[in-house]
């Protein structure tokens, strides 16, 4: 009776655990898909050039909390016994200057096109970085992934047929396409790259830390290269404190819920709950901003939901590993 007592409560305790973790995952969707609406308001009114300068801000601040809890500062000190060297490294320092071009595109996109465009299709990085696990890591790629993609592929079709049935943010909607389409391929490949560098040692948060020091180095480095670095002190003070509130919700908070997830449920669940953000973004969007949402639009955004479940699903029954806080978070998503 005694044994039969304590399998029991390890079952109550699992699936309370689990409970836990769903509703963790569930508080990241909540993030990432408010920070697409901050995101939005930010370049309303302002120029998207500082976006990535500024979302990357709280995500630094971050790592540096992270690095200093966890003690692994030593990681990047040549001298220590613990560094983990140039190969662990230049793989973060790739990835969020590949994720950070990313950011650029994303932002003049969602300005072209709007949240309900833009994000669903920022939804394909999941394609992109498969494809990218099997050339860089060697990751199997099985055929079943293809439903995943098949599924995400019609919901495109019928995402862009209601927007062109419907009404467009902008006349130059369009030009949202090959700008997210990237976009998504940088958030896809530097996913990647940041598992690689932490395959060769890193800790997650010398992993953040080394990410978001790249991206806002190279947020800066972008507007000085196209003489802009005086947006920062003319950008409107309201657009200035959405994109930092962007990086807030996601960069910290979203980040911090989907970690705490992975403690406690199972991937799968987490991924399953994960891939409603592009959906929660949308109704957050036709909500708060007014954007138009028709039958087919909606249906397509459903569509792509399902497509990257199982398409994550598939991923990890072929025993990848999943790489959802930093990649998602770049996913402006991340």
């Amino acid at each position: 009776m005694r044994r039969a007592d304590q399998r029991r409560k390890l079952v109550a305790d699992k699936s309370n655990s689990h409970s836990r973790g769903e509703l963790w995952a569930l508080g990241s969707v909540l993030g990432y898909a408010s920070a697409n609406i901050f995101d939005r308001l930010a370049v309303n009114a302002g120029d998207p050039l500082v976006g990535p300068f500024l979302r990357g801000f709280p995500s630094l601040l971050l790592g540096v909390a992270l690095v200093w809890k966890h003690g692994t500062r030593d990681q990047l000190r040549p001298s220590s016994p613990r560094y983990i060297g140039g190969r662990a490294i230049m793989p973060f320092v790739w990835a969020g200057s590949l994720s950070t071009v990313g950011l650029f595109l994303y932002y003049f996109a969602i300005r072209a096109g709007g949240v309900i465009i833009t994000v669903p299709l920022l939804q394909t990085w999941v394609i992109w970085g498969t494809l990218a696990a099997w050339l860089m890591l060697g990751e199997q790629l099985r055929g079943f992934l293809l439903a995943g993609w098949s599924l995400i592929g019609l919901g495109l079709a019928s995402l862009i047929l209601g927007e062109l049935r419907g009404h467009p943010l902008t006349a130059a909607w369009y030009w949202s396409l090959p700008l997210a389409a990237l976009a998504a391929i940088s958030y896809g490949v530097s996913g990647v790259l940041w598992r690689q560098g932490q395959l060769r040692g890193a800790h997650q948060s010398t992993a953040i830390l080394l990410q978001f020091v790249t991206s806002v180095a190279v947020g800066l480095v972008g507007l000085a290269i196209f003489g802009r670095l005086a947006l920062l002190a003319t950008t409107p003070a309201r657009s200035l404190l959405n994109f930092l509130e962007s990086g807030l919700l996601s960069g910290v908070i979203a980040i911090y819920c989907i970690f705490t997830a992975l403690r406690l449920a199972q991937v799968a669940r987490v991924n399953a709950i994960s891939s409603l953000t592009p959906l929660t973004a949308v109704l957050f969007a036709r909500s708060f901003l007014r954007e138009d949402l028709n039958l087919p639009m909606l249906a397509g955004v459903v569509l792509i939901c399902g497509g990257v479940a199982l398409t994550e699903v598939f991923r990890n029954r072929d025993g990848s590993e999943n790489q959802p806080a930093v990649e998602r978070s770049q996913e402006v998503g991340s």
